[in-house]
């Protein structure tokens, strides 16, 4: 199913410019990770499912970039904060 999702999704990335190409197929790649997560939950609208697997794989990214920040996790990042990141 999320294929075929990805398959109609082909239109909106026809649309794109180059660089927002390759980030559209990093989503979908980021959804592929949990296909298998979202033919459990068939109560959820499909497109759904494929937007929740993209922030799953998204927040994973958040917080790699967090623990390489030394920012605890849920705190929000400001550009006015500055961050001590000198390798020892």
């Amino acid at each position: 199913m999320l294929e075929e999702i990805i398959i109609e999704l082909s239109i909106f990335r026809r649309a794109l410019r180059g660089e927002d190409k390759t980030a559209f197929d990093s989503l979908m790649n980021k959804a592929r990770k949990h296909a298998s997560s979202c033919t459990v939950a068939p109560a959820l609208d499909p497109m759904d499912a494929v937007f929740l697997s993209i922030l799953v794989e998204q927040e994973k990214e958040l917080n790699l970039l967090r623990e390489a920040l030394n920012v605890p996790a849920g705190h929000q990042v400001r550009p006015e904060e500055q961050h001590d990141n000198k390798m020892d």
